[in-house]
């Protein structure tokens, strides 16, 4: 194997096996503050709360205020249009980290006429080393 085919190869084994990191974070806000975010029955904190979430797609959404009560919400989290094929591919070989953040706010004194809530939607790459 000539010289130059070998560093072809370690450069394409090195460009595969560097992956980025994809992280999508929820953060959630109301109106007043201080309500307990439950999120798919898994406790997140008090607001104003952000966290760290697994999939997208339908979740539940819990929010105990001690002044307005329980409010539950349904909420989709849609996955942004670089996380489809064939864009995935190249978004998980990013050398960089990339974070998907969704901003839920609710007003928790206004009365729930709808139980689903489209979140806003923002995306952000960072430069940093792989976690």
């Amino acid at each position: 194997m000539s010289s130059r085919s070998l560093v072809l190869v370690v450069f394409s084994f090195c460009l595969i096996s560097v992956e980025g990191c994809l992280t999508t974070l929820v953060r959630v806000e109301t109106t007043p503050p201080g309500a307990q975010v439950h999120y798919d029955y898994q406790p997140q904190g008090v607001t104003p709360t952000e966290f760290e979430v697994d999939w997208y797609g339908k979740h539940r959404l819990t929010l105990d205020h001690p002044e307005f009560g329980r409010r539950v919400e349904d909420v989709h989290l849609k996955a942004p249009a670089y996380l489809t094929f064939p864009m995935d591919f190249f978004t998980a070989i990013l050398p960089f980290k990339v974070v998907d953040r969704h901003t839920i706010e609710i007003d928790l004194s206004e009365d729930a006429t709808s139980n689903t809530e489209e979140p806003d939607h923002e995306s952000e790459g960072t430069q940093q080393n792989n976690p």
